[in-house]
């Protein structure tokens, strides 16, 4: 009998390809071809296991046309191959079921032509093709996409690329990217028609898009990119509704692009409508509550201006107070209806209470370093607990405040388990990121000179979040070294334990050099929500000397100091390393003289506070207040006296130019004034804050000084004003800031230059 064989050639319709297949006319012989053995040849870089496994027929099973069919499919659908075939063939008695693979070939480089703007680097970032995959036509496209995005997002608004193949050898290509360019496409001019109640510059202000400007090629904010503006029209249609302008209708933008291509002029045409106000707010369904209670609780007032962020608000804060009752699944609506012929709308609220629900078991991953009682002991729910939707969100919240975890991927779901609709199980979901950081900074500051500083930080050391940081910083006048450890949770407890050692030599004041060496360990423990209270005891020993000021007496300074600090500190603020609103108040009193040499009282008081103005601009405010007292009429060392200038205080002055002062003839034999410090220092510091160019992390700020440094009695309070420039940098806060003074005889030495590596307050 005659070799009889299958020839199924399958191509699928992929990009302009088209699919078919043949089968050669056996008669009813192949229904009863019972497969003995599967062979798979012509593969070299794909495991014959993987085309196996792929496969439905196996050997023992009679083969027909619809199995072998799918086969094929699916082997081709692998996308390894440019073409796959199958042979019906018999052997020495045997029938194998043989299918013949070529293999795509190989991407062995991959090239990019016309690329002057953006580096090759940069581009390989964004394809997902790389040097030996198999080479697949969909996976270059999707490439190409995203490489036009990212020219996009770079300015590149008109920039086209296309994709060649390059043949090396029967198994090997080149990849090859063709990219035109053309200059980067920036935004000349925004333009508003038919905006009445909002000047064209605050509008602008709440926009992605921006023009070009002189800081624009630090961030790129001057690029036109699409994705953006299409999102500005919405944000712009909110801007409206929140400013009670509910029939606010954006028309299509008119996009011009200058004849050169360099320029994009856009011009939005806005119908603003009237201003509503809120009529009535009426409450329907099942309202657990007092309508007055509940009314006084909302944001949203009678009479008062509609705001559909109000409202988003309001909706969140009465679907919490349902939840908080136990009731899972509440359901709050709204409906707007505007009343006839006035510029009004009544506001109705309808409540869905549903069913009451019980926190059931409570999961947790994607945290395979930091253990899971590091999250647990942050969440405020238990198993078995009636459903709190406050606190759920707090516990959201507490666990984003550890800043272990990427922001956007801490989300807490709730799921029911089968049969159990009561019943809400919490899966916490997270993503851990770096919480070790190593930075390495040089510099000058006009304070200390010339400076160098590293620093090594591990805030989830053992992933069991504790805090171990090491720093050192050298400079002209000033030399610190310091190791510091905390355990925020002492044996499974609220109770914190922490301590450190630090050594630092000080040359920063014209009176005196200085060498300190200690080490401190304190304990915490929170008494209300935002609130704790510590306990230290430090130990330190001072060293003096270059001694300029003759009445510096060499004995009272130096030897140990043996203090114990006692705190209280309510912390409120929405991001401790930039705050945007909160508050933080905290209070110590320190009492030196448990051993040692030394002997004195002192207490501190600090209040800061964070307000956004409008948009992005921050009102930042600071006021401290220290005072010293003697203890057994032990007289106080002049190196913990109070003096105020420099540039973490009043930025106006000179370091230590104010507090009480005499003329005393110096080691040098000149006479001169030094600044002698005072018993009692208060200040306040109050700034305006604003991005100057966010994607650079630049910003401006403006800022109002006073103070007084001496006794409480003959209070003389020191003014000035001044402008600055914040950097946050990697490696941290740069500050520089001209002050200019407003008191006394510093008037006349004009402004103070200042520069200097962290965030004032």
């Amino acid at each position: 009998m005659p070799l009889r064989f299958i020839n199924l050639l399958l191509i699928f319709l992929s990009l302009n390809t088209t699919y078919s297949f043949a089968v050669e006319d056996l008669g009813a012989r192949i229904d009863f071809f019972k497969i003995d053995r599967i062979e798979v040849v012509g593969i070299k870089k794909v495991e014959k296991e993987a085309v196996l496994e792929k496969i439905s027929s196996k050997p023992g099973m009679v083969l027909d046309n619809y199995l072998l069919n799918k086969d094929l499919q699916k082997i081709y659908s692998m996308k390894y191959f440019d073409s796959v075939e199958a042979h019906q063939e018999e052997e020495k008695g045997l029938k194998i079921l043989r299918f013949v693979l070529k293999e795509k070939p190989i991407i062995t480089k991959i090239t990019f032509e016309g690329n002057d703007g953006l580096s090759d680097d940069d581009l390989k970032s964004q394809v997902k093709s790389k040097i030996f995959s198999i080479l697949d036509s969909t996976a270059i496209k999707n490439d190409v996409q995203a490489l036009l995005k990212h020219y996009e997002e770079k300015g590149y608004f008109l920039a086209s690329i296309d994709f060649k193949e390059r043949k090396i050898n029967e198994e090997n290509v080149e990849l090859i990217f063709n990219i035109k360019e053309y200059d980067k496409v920036k935004v000349k001019k925004i333009s508003f028609l038919g905006n009445i109640a909002f000047k064209d510059e605050e509008i602008k202000s709440i926009l992605q898009t921006q023009e070009d400007s002189l800081f624009s090629f630090l961030s790129g904010s001057g690029n036109f990119k699409e994705v953006n503006f299409q999102n500005d029209i919405e944000r712009l249609k909110y801007f409206y509704r929140m400013k009670g302008y509910l029939q606010i209708n954006v028309g299509k933008p008119e996009i011009t692009i200058s004849e050169d291509k360099k320029w994009v002029f856009i011009t939005m045409k806005i119908t603003e409508g009237p201003q509503f106000s809120v009529n009535k707010i009426t409450f329907q369904g099942e309202v657990l509550f007092p309508e007055n209670d509940l009314r006084e609780k909302m944001v949203l007032k009678e009479q008062e201006t509609y705001s559909e962020e109000s409202l988003r608000k309001d909706i969140q804060l009465l679907t919490e107070l349902y939840q908080d009752e136990g009731y899972a699944f509440a359901n709050v609506i709204r409906n707007l209806n505007v009343v006839p012929g006035e510029n009004k709308v009544d506001v109705e609220i309808s409540f869905e209470k549903g069913k009451i629900a019980y926190f059931g078991r409570i999961k947790i991953k994607g945290n395979p370093k930091s253990r899971d009682k590091v999250i647990r002991r942050e969440i405020t729910i238990r198993e078995g607990q009636k459903f709190n939707g406050t606190a759920l969100r707090q516990s959201r919240e507490n666990v984003q405040r550890l800043g272990f975890y990427e922001a956007e991927s801490i989300v807490f779901n709730t799921v029911s388990p089968k049969d159990k609709e009561d019943i809400l199980d919490v899966e916490v979901s997270v993503k851990e990121k770096n919480t070790g950081q190593i930075s390495l900074g040089a510099g000058y500051s006009t304070a200390t000179g010339g400076f160098f500083q590293a620093s090594v930080t591990q805030s989830n050391f053992r992933g069991l979040g504790q805090n171990l940081s090491f720093s050192v910083n050298l400079a002209k006048t000033s030399n610190t070294f310091s190791i510091d450890f905390t355990e925020p949770y002492l044996f499974d407890t609220k109770w914190s334990l922490g301590g450190g050692v630090f050594i630092s030599n000080n040359d920063t004041s014209s009176s005196y050099s200085e060498k300190r060496k200690g080490l401190n360990v304190r304990v915490g423990y929170p008494i209300f929500t935002f609130t704790n209270v510590y306990m230290t005891y430090k130990l330190e020993d001072t060293t003096i000397n270059k001694v300029d000021d003759p009445s510096i007496d060499i004995n009272l300074e130096n030897g140990l100091a043996s203090s114990i600090q006692s705190s209280i500190v309510h912390d409120k603020r929405d991001d401790r390393s930039d705050p945007r609103k909160g508050f933080f108040l905290s209070y110590t009193a320190e009492y030196t003289g448990v051993g040692g040499e030394k002997k004195w009282l002192k207490n501190e008081a600090e209040a800061r506070g964070y307000y956004p103005v409008i948009g992005d601009l921050i009102f930042r405010s600071r006021f401290y207040a220290g005072k010293l007292d003697e203890v057994s009429s032990k007289k106080i060392p002049r190196t913990e006296k109070f003096t105020l200038g420099g540039s973490r205080n009043l930025r106006g002055y000179n370091f230590e130019d104010i507090g009480p002062s005499r003329k005393l003839v110096g080691t040098d034999g000149k006479l001169q004034d030094f600044n002698i410090g005072g018993e009692f220092m208060s200040f306040a510091n109050l700034e305006l804050q604003h991005p100057l160019s966010r994607e650079a992390g630049l910003k401006w700020v403006l800022f109002f000084d006073a103070g007084h440094a001496g006794d409480v009695k003959n209070v003389r309070v020191y003014t000035d004003y001044g402008f600055g420039f914040r950097w946050f940098s990697p490696i941290g806060v740069l500050r520089f800031e001209f002050g200019y003074p407003l008191t006394g005889q510093f008037k006349e030495q004009g402004s103070q230059f200042h520069f200097d590596i962290g965030q004032l307050f």
